[in-house]
């Protein structure tokens, strides 16, 4: 799973600052201070937030910039919240928008074979609901961990993609603790109109800024837990092929990236297969019951079965 992550080499001596000295000067601080300060900073996001989904097409590039300062913040990169946020939102615009317009795009794909479903029986339906759980369940991996890790690095989007899917399948209960964090309050508010004109003004406020802040505890600590062993598995690497070059011998091993590829690939060719298979047995299924009944009676009228 290591293999799957490609980040910046720059990346690689993240990991060397100590950040125990970072913190050690607002760890002293009282904890009503520090929650006023959070409360504060949680306010201020929320604001910038919602200002920068206003164009709605700008969501992405909004949850990027929410996530990227919270992190910032946390590890006292930032102080300034509203000069900073204008900085992540702009340095993550263009990846930021692309991703978030293919979710609209892949989440218009489900509700459209949701439709279909209902409308139509047999196999077919079998086949489209089929389709729909399996691409239901990639969307729910990707998403929590998307924006987080377009904040976090620097990586074309087809990597982060592949990375927030590894990320939610290796992390698996931090991936359910997030989905609960943001699932359960928009769920809430939505089966239950009459919670969100309780509590409208309070998403203005707050509530985003707060469930990306108490989220953004979560992801730190997946992301140093792979940085660093991805910085060990790089040392050992090293050292092994330093003794292979000292000893003459030439290290063969398989690429774990191009398996883990074929692997995919292979499955999504078998489904195809299989998919198609179906569809044409069954093709040839109904033509066959069509040519039988119209060789029973030539003359009437046969249409096809809905």
């Amino acid at each position: 799973v290591l293999y799957i992550f490609v980040y910046e080499e720059n990346l690689m001596n993240e990991m060397t600052n100590n950040q125990d000295n970072k913190n050690s000067g607002r760890d002293k601080e009282p904890f009503l201070r520090r929650a006023m300060d959070a409360f504060g900073t949680m306010f201020a996001l929320n604001i910038c937030f919602v200002v920068g989904c206003i164009p709605i097409f700008t969501i992405g590039a909004s949850f990027t910039a929410l996530y990227a300062m919270c992190i910032r913040l946390q590890e006292d990169e930032e102080e300034t919240v509203v000069s900073g946020f204008i900085h992540e939102f702009k340095r993550s615009f263009k990846q930021s928008t692309i991703a978030f317009l293919l979710l609209l795009v892949a989440v218009a794909v489900m509700l459209a074979e949701y439709i279909m479903i209902k409308r139509v029986t047999g196999f077919i339906s079998t086949f489209y609901t089929f389709v729909l759980i399996i691409e239901a369940v990639l969307v729910a991996l990707v998403v929590p961990f998307l924006f987080p890790l377009i904040a976090r690095y620097n990586n074309t989007l087809s990597i982060t993609v592949r990375n927030a899917m590894v990320l939610s399948i290796t992390y698996l209960w931090s991936w359910v603790k997030v989905v609960i964090a943001w699932f359960v309050p928009i769920f809430i508010c939505v089966k239950y109109p009459v919670v969100f004109v309780s509590i409208w003004y309070m998403w203005l406020l707050l509530l985003f800024g707060a469930i990306a802040w108490g989220t953004t505890h979560t992801m730190r600590k997946i992301f140093r837990l792979n940085e660093q062993r991805i910085i060990d598995t790089a040392e050992k690497e090293r050292k092994a092929a330093e003794e292979a070059a000292a000893s003459g011998t030439e290290q063969t091993g398989g690429n774990k990236v191009t398996k883990y590829a074929a692997t995919f690939l292979g499955v999504l060719a078998l489904v195809g297969l299989t998919a198609g298979g179906g569809i044409y047995a069954f093709m040839k299924q109904k033509q066959k019951k069509q040519a039988e009944k119209e060789a029973l009676d030539p003359d009437a009228d046969y249409t096809e079965d809905k």
